[in-house]
Parts: structure tokens; sequence; C-alpha cells
């Protein structure tokens, strides 16, 4: 049927229930709000408790909080004073965690359905305090498992106990934290090892869907800043004891270096990747990591690129490329830090080690001799040698011994520096131990020939031990051992080296900066000493030397030539030499003295010589008694020749006085050729002065009359 238009309708009835629910609404919703406040603003105490407890059941350990302040802006904005974390059970009762204030907020919904969701998480001056146990234990990881078993207890009904386990609130970390003047220790009851920083002032960024977390600030480490930036690919690793990746660089003034791999941070925590470091100052960077050891001369610089396995207790190189200055080589073996000092062991292989830039020896005070490398001796003309020793025969021994003295004073001046004073600094042989073998393809020192050389080298509290199993110099070839006691009072220093096969003149060059032997050598030297700087390890020397060598010549001189024109002046001249067929000295060492027994030895088709005497180590003095020989006659007996003075610029003369009185195993004056031109006029008084002297025979004997007299210009007839 059609409704009529004009008819009003009829009013509708309300729904049946609709002012219930309205009312049910109402009361659901203040109920709501009344929970949230309640939640938000009880006393502070509860809420710090709570949270304290459900985060110390989430990572198993004991929490506490000190103060708390709470604003809701509109995120809920919480401040924690004086929070700490404590060790694991079993460990000493100190805390892994403090610090003096935390402040965070979380989103309000999650957290009124009991999860915790942070926003933000700021440390302001924490301290983490991270142990290793002498079981193996470390602090650093939480045991969630232990978290996890009240949950799925919860989750059952409960027969027999009533009380309701407490269950951890689902708790997720900010996204974004800050650490503001942290500090970290490291202490290991297994190795002893200790480590700290302060000054930690970092950003940390966490992506909550992979979990990666990076890490970038700075903090202060042994006097020096370290920037470092790190990343690791996933942080529940970290604190879960598992597996992840890590990349880290570290960039400080001592030390850069980069971390690329893969780190366990378990029981056995480890890391196992590539490393890349260099290093301005590899003294620097010894003393940062706690080595007192000084740094002089000029720095080594020095770098490694390899593969690298690390855990608490050691470092394990593999096919590391490392470079120190120009030496650059691979190293394979492991840095132990578990023992009462570090030790290195393993093998490194180099095609070149340049020994002079490795060990700075013109930088700096070392064991060995600094090279005397400006030698020129200094001959003394015949004719100034006659007078002085003309002299001697007119003023008696005593009083020509004081000339002498005098005379080799002035002119001959101590041209060579004295030994250094400079103590070693040998206490690096005491902050670690050494089992080093080393080979070397090549190797330079100065100009050298060495090749295929091969080092064990090792050291054990304190004393080091190296032998050298092989190295070729030029075509022959080295071996030896080395000892330093560094524990002795004063330190001792022991030698023995054996050459055999190697030629002489560019070892003689290396020493004196001239070629003054050429030929081929055969050394022996065993010595030892005692000081704390050069200069008392020269007056300590003790040992012997043998030096032979065959066909061989000496260089500077013409021994024959001078003999026979000894009225001209001779010079240092390394044009002119004296050939020998056979070279012989042996010199036995007491305390810095080396004295020629039975002496200097050499032949040939020229001349023959034999030299005793004493060469003066802490003086650098030389006193050498030789006799020349000219081969074959006329010249039949020997000729005697002084060496004396210092050994950088000696002074070489003929012995007149040994021809004055014909010494057993010396020619006399007849041996003697006759000058073709007259003494100088102040030579002549003086020969005349020393006929007019009623001289003993054992002092100036007829011979030697005859020749002087034989100098003398005739007389001109009356």
């Amino acid at each position: 049927m059609a409704t009529d238009p004009g008819t009003p309708a009829a009013p509708t009835s309300p729904k049946k229930g609709s002012t219930f629910w309205r009312i049910v609404r109402l009361v659901l919703i203040g109920a709501v709000v009344s929970i949230a406040l309640l939640l938000l603003f009880p006393p502070t105490g509860l809420i710090k408790n709570q949270l304290a407890k459900s985060i110390g059941a989430a990572i198993g350990r004991t929490v506490t909080i000190g103060d708390l302040r709470l604003k809701l802006r509109p995120k809920l904005e919480a401040e924690f004073d004086q929070v700490t974390v404590s060790n694991p059970p079993g460990m000493a009762e100190r805390d892994v965690f403090r610090a003096e204030t935390i402040k965070t907020n979380v989103d309000l919904l999650p957290l009124l359905k009991g999860r915790v969701r942070m926003n933000r998480l700021d440390l302001i001056k924490p301290v983490f305090a991270l142990e290793e146990g002498a079981d193996g234990t470390r602090n650093w990881v939480f045991d969630t498992t232990a978290a996890q078993a009240p949950a799925s207890t919860a989750a059952a009904p409960a027969e027999t106990d009533t009380t309701t386990p407490l269950v951890p609130a689902a708790f997720s970390l900010p996204p974004d934290s800050t650490i503001s003047d942290g500090a970290l220790t490291f202490q290991s009851a297994r190795t002893g090892a200790q480590r700290s920083a302060t000054a930690i002032n970092s950003v940390q960024t966490l992506d909550p869907l992979s979990g990666a977390l990076a890490s970038k600030g700075s903090l202060s480490a042994g006097g020096e800043t370290v920037a470092f930036d790190a990343a690791v690919g996933d942080f529940n690793a970290v604190i879960g004891g598992t597996s992840s990746t890590l990349k880290a660089n570290v960039d400080s003034r001592p030390l850069r270096a980069s971390l690329d791999g893969d780190a366990n941070f378990s029981a056995a925590a480890e890391f196992a990747g590539s490393v890349t470091a260099s290093s301005p100052s590899l003294v620097d960077l010894a003393r940062w990591f706690g080595s007192d050891v000084t740094s002089s001369g000029a720095p080594l610089r020095g770098s490694l690129d390899g593969k690298i396995k690390a855990t608490t207790r050691d470092l394990t190189f593999t096919e590391a490329d490392v470079m120190v200055d120009t030496t650059s080589g691979r190293f394979d073996g492991t840095l132990d830090l578990g023992g009462a000092r570090p030790k290195l062991a393993g093998t490194l292989a180099s095609e070149h080690i340049d020994l002079g830039r490795a060990t700075g020896v013109q930088a700096r005070s070392t064991l060995a001799p600094t090279p005397q490398t400006d030698f020129e001796p200094l001959v003394t003309p015949s004719w100034e040698q006659l007078l002085n020793d003309l002299d001697a025969l007119e003023k008696g021994p005593q009083a020509a011994a004081v000339a002498e003295v005098e005379r080799s004073a002035a002119a001959s001046p101590l041209s060579t520096p004295g030994w250094s004073e400079q103590p070693f600094n040998l206490k690096a042989l005491q902050a670690l131990d050494l089992d080093l073998l080393v080979n070397a393809a090549a190797i330079t020192y100065g100009t050298l020939d060495l090749k295929q050389g091969r080092l064990k080298a090792g050291i054990t509290e304190g004393v080091l031990d190296a032998t050298l199993e092989e190295l070729a110099v030029g075509a022959g070839k080295a071996v030896g051992t080395f000892n330093i006691d560094s524990r002795a009072s004063p330190p001792r220093a022991t030698v023995q080296l054996t050459m055999t096969d190697v030629a002489a003149e560019p070892i003689v060059t290396e020493l004196t900066g001239k070629p003054l032997l050429t030929g081929q050598s055969n050394v022996e030297i065993t010595a030892s000493a005692a000081g704390q700087n050069q200069s008392q390890l020269t007056s300590t020397l003790d040992g012997k030397a043998n030096f032979r060598m065959g066909q061989g010549a000496l260089r500077g001189f013409d021994v024959r030539r001078m003999i026979f024109e000894w009225w001209k002046s001779w010079s240092f001249d390394l044009s002119a030499k004296t050939g020998f067929t056979k070279l012989e000295a042996q010199y036995d060492i007491k305390k810095g003295i080396m004295r020629s027994e039975p002496g200097l030895a050499m032949g040939g088709s020229e001349v023959e010589i034999n030299s005793a005497g004493t060469v003066n180590v802490p003086k650098k003095k030389l006193n050498q008694e030789i006799r020349v020989k000219a081969i074959p006659p006329p010249t039949a007996f020997p000729i005697p020749i002084k060496i004396s003075g210092d050994w950088a610029k000696p002074s070489i003369g003929i012995d007149w006085g040994g021809l004055f009185s014909a010494a057993p195993g010396l020619g006399g004056p007849q041996a003697l050729a006759s000058s073709p031109e007259p003494p100088p006029a102040n030579v002549q008084a003086a020969i005349r002065r020393v006929l007019a002297a009623d001289l003993p025979e054992d002092r100036l004997t007829p011979e030697a009359r005859q020749m002087l007299e034989a100098m003398l210009p005739a007389e001109p007839a009356p």
C-alpha cells in the first residue's frame, strides 16, 4: 500500500541497549586513562625497582638504579642516576657497567603493553669494566637463556608453586645512542694483560631490522687521542656471545689501522680477517704499547698488511707483508700475550734488508762501533824523523820519551771522536721474548755485498741469543753468534764471528772509508765486553782476533820504493800499492788493548813486513813497530818503521833510533841507500852535535857513525 505523503511519520524509538554501551565506553576509557596514569606516575621507587628487576632478569645480572625522573612530552622521558650492572655469578663482586646518568625516551603505547621501546639512549660518564677470569669467563657475555626460562614457565599452569615468576619485559635497543666522557678498562686473570681508555665520546647507530651497529667517536689511551669508526654486523652477537662481521678503523698519532673480518664474541672470543696498519715511528708505537724504549735519531716507519687471527691471548699473522722504513718482508708467526712478557715467534722472509736504515747506526748510540771513514795516515818526512831521533839521541832515553809524547800530541792531535758515553737502553730486551728466524735474499750495509742471510734470534728473560747461520759476503761466507745479557750489571755482550774467503777491500773500505787492502781474507774474532755505553765496552774488551790473507795488495804505499828513496817526501796515495802473497795477523785482546802475538807478517815478491805492538781501542791509538825487508837484496836486513798516534791519522816514519843501535834482527845504517842530496842545514847541525858527543856504542854503533859522517857534505880543502 502507498503511503500518504501528507500524513506525518511516526517517531522512531531508540535502539535497545545504546545507552548502556555508551556508558561502558566511557567507563573503559576512564579505566584505561586511570591505569595509564598509575603506570606513568606511581611512586618512582616502585617503577625503578620493577624496571631494574625486569632488565636484570633479561640479561641475567643484578641491575641497580639510583634516582629516577620521569617526564611526558609527548613521549615518556626518563633519567636514571647511578645505574650499575653486576659481574656474572662466579666472578668477583664488581660491576661490569656503571654510569653516572642514563637518559632515554620510550614510546608510550608499547610501554602500556609491557614492551620497552627506546628511541634514544644517552650514557653520561659510563664505565665499562671488562674482565676475563682465570677460567676464561668473560663478564661482557650475557646469559640471555636464563632470562627466557621464566617466560616459558609462566605459560604452564603452576601446580605446586603459587608464586608468579618475574617475566622480563620485552626490551628493544634504541636506534640512536651516545656515550659522553666514558671510560673502559680491561684486565685478564689468564694473561695478566691490562688495558684502559678514557674520555670516550661516541655516537652509535643501530639498524632495528638487521641489528647492525655502527659506532664512531674518539677516546684517550696511553696519552694519545684515538679516533675510531667501527661497525658490527649484528649487535645481538656482542651481547649474546655469537659471531658477527666486524669492520673497524683506528686513527691516532702512533698508529693507523683497519680491520675487516669476523668476530666471535663467545667465551673463546676471537677475530679473524685482514688487517692493515702503519706507524710513522715504531719506537713511539712500542712506547705507546708500554715498552720502555728510548726514541732517538730518525724515526723508523713501519707498516703491516695481511691476515690475522686474534684472541685475548695471542695474535696469529699469516702472509703479513711488513715494512720497516725501506725494508720489506713477509711475516708468518704469532704474538703471544699470555705469558709474563709478550712473545713474538715466527719467520720473516725478505728480498732485501737495509741494515743501515733499519738499525739507524749513524743516528744513535749502538753496541756496534761507528765506522771510521776519514782514515788519512801521515808519512813523516825522513829528514824530519832523523832530526827528531837525533834530538832524542842527544837528550837520552827518558827525555826523549817525553819529547816524543809532546811531538806526537802536537803533530797528530786526536781527530777521531771519543767513544760514546750515552747509556744503552736495553730495556726493550726485557719487554718481550723472541723466537724469530730471519731469511734475507739481499742485505745492504754500506757498500758491502751481503746475500742469502739466515739469522735465528731468541730473547728469553732479557737475554738475546742470535746465531748467524748463513751469510754470503761476496764470494765468501760468514757465520757467528751474538749474545747480550741485559740483566747483568753492567750489561754484557759476547760475539764470535768467522769469515771465510771474504774480499777484504769492501770491508776495510766500509770501516775506514778507503780501499786499503785487496785480496781474499779469513777472519776469526771472539770477544766479550761489559758496560753501559760504548766507552765502557771498549775498556773491558777481551778476546782474540786472527786475520789471514793469500794473494793481495796493500793500497796507499809502494813500500819498496819508499825504502830505496827514503829521502823523498811521501804521502798516502791510493794509486800506489805493495803486493804480497800472504798476510797473517793475530791479536790478543785484554781490557781493550789489542797486542800483536806473535804479530803481523806480510810476505811477497817485493818486501817482507813484520809488525808487533798494540792497538789501544779505548783511546783509539796505534803503537806498532814494523820491520821492512826488501826482496831481493841489495837490502838484506829489515829496516825499522814506526807507526803511532791516532788510528784515524797515524804517523809513519823510519825508526832511526833502531838503526843507530842496530837492535837484534835489524840491519844497520848500511841497510839504507845513500842519499843523493845532502841533509838540510838543521839536520847537518844535529848530526855534528851527535858525532861530537861521547855516546856509547849501544846507542850509536860505529856503523851508525860512519853513516852519519857520510851524510855530511865533504869539507872544502884548506
